[in-house]
């Protein structure tokens, strides 16, 4: 079950009979008589005795199977011991007796490390339980410290969550100047039991997705029980402070592979208005176009050297003196093997640099050690041959260009202002760039250089979120997948063909590719489908996960299960919830396309040294799935090689060339047809996953609802299935369940 949780005594009865893998007890206090009226672990012999060690002897009577380890230390005066060993906690127990400031701290430091907060305590015949799963977006809130502020403003703002990590003791903290004894409120075993019981339980529950009031009083007096649910508190100190993402978000939507990284020397640019122009003029078309050919011009060893040759005239960088990078940035980083900052890993070259506000994409930060299942040198950028090439060319790896640098920095902005005007967004926001000074890396005449970025996500369409879904099919429709002959009938007949004797459903990227794909191509948000409720528990697909993304499956399970099965009304319009996503999905990508081809911008296809094989940004691995709260789903990445059609100029000729330009454009649209359709050739997206022939037929019906999402949305349609607003949590809950599936995929 969980991992480990550091707990009071008065807990422990109760959670270490749960199957809790190790509960973590930390304690400073001794027995005293008084206490054994109320704490059942402890006994007249035990009077004198370290609690904790008195504990772990009952808890060892009783067989226990649950791993405890017991802590003896003060919290306050030990305070980074504790910190220590909260980081190995999926959940923090609170009820040590010191005063209402120390409850913040503890808060705070729940906040930060994503980990629910529980508290219980007892007034005579009163059990309070109390449980803040601090779960989904952190500054929204609420946490223990919305429904609690300690009046002294100094102190608190020495506990804000961004600083909370760094104490090693937190000795400042006034203790309460008055303490009630067991004298004055008359406590005994029954409400402690029940508060203990009642606040366990509350933390179990969140586990399984239940939405449960924050506060709960039992009397057992009069059985009485109040609850209420807390209200996140927008003067909250510490909600203001918190993190932008949870651990579990992070995990989820951005990764869990980590990567070193090391400073090293070179130049920090940063990227504001201004800064890059965009004229075209002769001499920078010049420039750009001798990039078709290698780099002889700068020395024998050179010569058969390739970088990306963009069809369209350089852009001219002149940074302002005014701006200013942040802090985090200042200095420029590389991946090294035992590297001082740790950082998430994206792709081959590229890395995500987590701060308590922004997640930064570092585009070019030094190779991983097997990107694209090459052996590279680690760290720096290597040389990789060219493919198609047979004169012995080479291109550096692991880096940007200074001139795909300043066309990403430049074209993201732009996009961005494109697709703003339908509310869409770019998943990466411009911020500036890195020149390195390495001179003792390969070719040093060719300058590295990193984009850095402002970035909303990493998880890839493809990659994740298209596989998940998949991955997904068997648990949300077994009665389909169970028999061939049902998948088959949502088919045409044209669709379907036998091979090697058994009856199989043409692709959905073939289907696009044929004359006749609209009458091939199905739209399963018009059939209804019945959907399973999900099941909560894991499964053998979730075995593999953290403690922290089985509770994100758990959470996600039951936000779906809440939904279905669909109202006959709400299967008129979608069919499916799952056929619901796939449309939505489809739709948007579609928007993207047709934004950014109104606007002449082509976002990198083009021809240069491999004439076998065009260079094509657009296809679904360069969106990116965005976190709860960002609105939309997608975001499209990557413009490191988009240009616009007044800069254009044709590889063939060194003119302007509109009609050339148009065709690449309308080819991109058709590209991203057929590998939204599945098609993995000519994009470097290896999505493979091994499916039941039942299974594959189905995803060929969900791929076609996407594409037909795509082409509506491209061709300005009305959208057909718009997903009512009470369902929209269920979808995202899907895409969560889909991430936390490929969670271990890298992109």
């Amino acid at each position: 079950m969980q991992r480990s949780c550091p707990l009071p005594i008065s807990h422990l009865n109760v959670t270490s009979r749960l199957g809790l893998l190790e509960v973590i007890l930390v304690d400073y206090d001794v027995v005293a008589a008084s206490n054994i009226n109320r704490q059942v672990l402890y006994c007249s012999l035990d009077v004198g005795r370290r609690k904790i060690d008195a504990a772990v002897e009952g808890l060892q009577r009783d067989n226990i199977t649950s791993k405890v380890t017991p802590v003896f230390c003060d919290a306050v005066k030990e305070w980074g011991r504790v910190v220590e060993l909260a980081r190995k906690a999926t959940v923090v127990f609170n009820c040590i007796d010191y005063g209402e400031y120390f409850d913040y701290a503890v808060c705070s430091l729940c906040v930060q490390l994503s980990l629910p907060y529980v508290a219980a305590s007892s007034y005579g015949h009163t059990a309070i339980a109390e449980c803040y799963p601090m779960l989904g977006r952190p500054k929204q809130g609420p946490c223990w410290g919305c429904n609690n502020t300690p009046a002294n403003k100094h102190i608190l703002q020495k506990l804000v969550p961004s600083l909370i990590l760094d104490y090693k003791e937190i000795q400042f903290l006034p203790k309460d100047t008055y303490m009630p004894t067991n004298s004055d409120v008359g406590s005994s075993i029954l409400p402690c039991s029940l508060g203990a019981m009642l606040a366990t339980g509350c933390w179990l529950n969140t586990l399984h997705g239940y939405s449960l009031p924050q506060w709960t009083t039992a009397d057992y007096a009069t059985f009485n029980i109040s609850s209420y649910t807390v209200q996140s508190n927008t003067d909250c100190i510490i909600c203001r402070n918190a993190p932008r993402y949870s651990k579990q978000t992070l995990e989820a939507y951005f990764g869990t592979s980590m990567v070193r990284l090391s400073p090293v020397e070179g130049e920090a640019v940063p990227y504001s208005d201004g800064c890059i122009t965009d004229p075209v003029t002769d001499a920078l078309t010049e420039v750009s176009r001798q990039r078709l050919w290698p780099l002889a011009h700068l020395g024998e060893e050179y010569a058969h050297c390739y970088v990306p040759a963009i069809p369209a005239a350089d852009m001219s960088l002149q940074p302002q003196e005014t701006a200013k990078l942040p802090n985090e940035l200042h200095k420029p980083l590389l991946k090294t093997e035992n590297g001082t900052v740790s950082a998430i890993r994206s792709g081959g070259r590229s890395s995500l640099l987590v701060t308590q506000d922004t997640i930064y994409r570092l585009k070019g930060c030094g190779n991983y050690l097997d990107a694209d299942g090459f052996h590279y040198p680690y760290p720096g950028f290597p040389l990789k041959p060219v493919e198609g090439k047979e004169d012995g060319g080479v291109e550096v790896k692991g880096c940007c260009f200074k001139h795909t640098a300043i066309t990403e920095q430049f074209m993201s902005e732009h996009v961005g202002m494109v697709l703003g005007v339908e509310g869409m967004v770019v998943g990466n926001r411009p911020r500036g760039m890195w020149k390195y000074s390495l001179p003792q890396e390969p070719l040093p005449k060719i300058e590295k250089w990193c984009g850095l970025f402002e970035t909303l996500g990493e998880r890839r369409l493809a990659s994740h979120l298209l596989v998940g879904l998949e991955l997904l099919l068997p648990l949300m429709f077994p009665d389909l997948v169970s028999s061939h002959d049902k998948v088959l009938t949502l088919f045409p007949h044209a669709r379907t063909s036998y091979v090697e004797g058994v009856r199989s459903v043409q692709p959905t990227w073939s289907a696009w590719l044929s004359r006749d794909r609209e009458q091939l191509l199905v739209d399963l948000c018009n059939v209804r489908l019945q959907e399973a409720r999900p099941s909560q528990c894991a499964t053998p697909h979730t075995t593999h996960l953290t403690p922290s993304l089985l509770g994100e499956w758990c959470r996600a399970s039951y936000a779906i299960r809440e939904s279905l099965p669909l109202k006959e009304e709400e299967s008129r319009g979608c069919g499916s919830l799952m056929a619901a996503l796939y449309w939505e999905l489809g739709w948007e990508v579609g928007v993207v396309k047709r934004l950014m081809e109104e606007s002449g911008i082509n976002w990198g296809y083009f021809i240069d040294h491999n004439p076998f094989e065009p260079h094509c940004n657009c296809h679904p691995n360069n969106y990116i799935v965005l976190p709860p709260g960002e609105g939309k789903l997608l975001a499209p990445v990557d413009f490191d090689l988009a240009f616009r059609g007044e800069r254009f100029f044709s590889p063939y000729t060194g003119q302007g060339d509109t009609e050339l330009f148009h065709s690449w454009v309308h080819t991109e649209y058709e590209e991203m047809g057929r590998t939204l359709g599945g098609d993995q050739s000519n994009t470097g997206v290896q999505t493979a996953t091994t499916l039941s022939q039942e299974t594959t037929a189905l995803v060929w019906g969900f791929r076609d609802t996407m594409v037909k999402g795509y082409s509506c949305s491209y061709n300005k349609g009305q959208n057909l299935h718009p997903l009512p607003d009470h369902l929209k949590v269920a979808m995202r809950a899907l895409v969560t369940m889909a991430l936390v599936l490929t969670a271990n995929h890298t992109s």
